[in-house]
């Protein structure tokens, strides 16, 4: 009658022996660590060097290391959700894209912006750039920013 009991007990206890697919832990450490790890991947002339850490069909995320400026972006179907990690940055957000191009569907790709605004960004910061918005990250000489990008589908 014991060993009944034990069963019936045993088999109403959730199991977890394996996380759930699509599951994913990234540790600060780990995030911090890989300003140092980008850094040493980075070509002659490199401003820029990326990581995926997962796609998960409807979204994807990387981490980023930045050592000078971005070309100014924007993303007809993909909002931008920054977690910076290290470092410090500016974001020029809005305004019309210079000399603008089509890089893929829904990405327009350019050399800058005429208007916008700048906004200083730290490690610990968290930003969202909404579908659409022109965008551009500007990294002062001697300055780096590394930082978890997720890419969240507009919703339409």
């Amino acid at each position: 009658m014991k060993f009944t009991r034990l069963v019936i007990v045993l088999a109403a206890l959730p199991l977890f022996a394996a996380s759930p697919e699509g599951f994913a832990v990234w540790k600060s450490g780990e995030l911090k660590g890989e300003e140092k790890l980008l850094h040493a991947k980075m070509k002659p002339g490199d401003k820029t060097v990326n990581r995926q850490l997962g796609n998960f069909g409807n979204h994807t995320a990387t981490v980023n290391h930045r050592m000078g400026d971005g070309q100014m972006e924007v993303h007809a179907d993909w909002n931008d959700l920054f977690f910076i990690q290290t470092g410090d940055a500016a974001l020029l957000i809005g305004g019309t894209v210079v000399n603008g191009k089509t890089t893929a569907p829904g990405e327009i790709r350019g050399t800058g912006a005429t208007g916008g605004e700048k906004h200083p960004i730290a490690a610990g910061d968290v930003v969202h750039i909404p579908a659409g918005v022109p965008h551009q990250f500007l990294i002062p000489a001697g300055k780096q920013v590394t930082y978890v990008a997720v890419k969240i589908p507009a919703g339409k």
